[in-house]
């Protein structure tokens, strides 16, 4: 095999790792994104109901079915 050959072999198998690695971190970032959404959705829920009386806990649970 010529040096060619194995030099575009090489580059491909390196190009394969780099998409491999790059999945990964999108995942990962949209992951953080969504927690980082949910956590921005508690805070304007906690806002918009502040002052507000809580539900009790027996109550929640027979509605969630607990």
């Amino acid at each position: 095999m010529s040096t060619a050959v194995i030099s575009r072999k090489s580059e491909r198998a390196n190009l394969a790792v780099q998409v491999r690695r790059a999945k990964t971190v999108l995942r990962e970032l949209r992951d953080v994104l969504e927690d980082l959404e949910d956590r921005r959705e508690l805070a304007a829920a906690k806002k918009r109901n502040a002052g507000k009386p809580g539900t009790p806990w027996n109550q929640a649970a027979k509605e969630l079915g607990i």
